[in-house]
């Protein structure tokens, strides 16, 4: 029998995972996995259905677009977004598999928090560097590949591959190092950030293809509680970044989002 109270562990879960999967820090970091612990060493039966929660939610988020999308390869007429999202999920299998397989517990908890702290710093430079006039590492080369502003090209595939497969290791944040990389290619924060949800599913597959220690035992009502709360997170937390991007300037966005890693890597040295 279910109580009230058991509802607690999947809400709290669906919600953290949800939250740290597209914040720039990890599920799978020191810190969150320290915050779980101390709630429930069980919260680990919770990252199947959270995970789940988080993929459908993207899949719920972008349902015009992917109609679109399949109705244009039905044609053979395929958009930018849509190349896009399959060469960077082909990357992404390219990349990860060989990295989950070979190395899946290359970095300790703490390590990959340090990374993450490292790239939120990357991050929050680039919001007070990075202006109009100050080129960024390969804007100048995928300019030249574009034909319309702001088209994702075979670079920007490339480079989000190779983030999502490393990302795959463990511990390090996807979104972090996804909107690094974009950033680097010269995509506005909203359009990196757009593009960054978009080719999140192959990611969310690869983690779910080779998760480990969940119990499918658990009743259905609790393993959809962990679901339903990461599906509403995940909605929400895409909206409000999104809308940040569009209402702050460049450098209010960055800097605020890069210091959460930050302060989250603080906060598992000091605790």
């Amino acid at each position: 029998m279910v109580y009230l109270n058991d509802y607690s562990l999947p809400l709290i879960s669906g919600i953290i995972v949800a939250l740290s999967s597209w914040l720039p820090i990890s599920p799978e970091g020191y810190s969150v996995k320290l915050m779980f612990q101390s709630m429930d060493p069980l919260y680990k039966s919770y990252l199947v259905p959270a995970y789940l929660g988080i993929l459908f939610a993207v899949l719920f988020h972008f349902r015009e677009k992917i109609a679109t999308g399949a109705q244009k390869a039905i044609r053979m007429s395929i958009d930018p977004d849509g190349k896009f999202v399959f060469y960077s999920s082909l990357f992404t299998v390219l990349i990860g598999y060989p990295v989950v397989v070979g190395l899946p517990e290359i970095l300790s908890p703490k390590t990959a928090d340090l990374i993450n702290a490292i790239l939120g710093l990357i991050i929050i430079t680039a919001g007070f560097l990075m202006t109009r006039r100050l080129s960024v590492p390969l804007r100048d080369v995928n300019n030249r590949l574009r034909e319309n502003e702001d088209e994702p090209t075979l670079i920007d595939s490339l480079v989000v591959g190779l983030a999502q497969g490393i990302s795959l290791i463990g511990g390090i944040s996807r979104s972090g190092l996804t909107l690094t990389v974009l950033l680097s290619t010269g995509a506005s924060v909203k359009r990196a950030l757009e593009l960054s949800f978009l080719v999140a599913p192959v990611y969310l597959v690869m983690r779910l293809a080779f998760i480990e220690s969940w119990d499918p035992d658990l009743p259905v009502a609790l393993l959809f509680t962990a679901f339903l709360a990461s599906f509403a997170t995940s909605i929400l937390t895409m909206n409000l970044l999104l809308r940040l991007a569009e209402s702050l300037n460049r450098r209010a966005f960055l800097i605020l989002f890069g210091s959460i890693a930050v302060i989250v890597y603080i906060l598992g040295v000091i605790f």
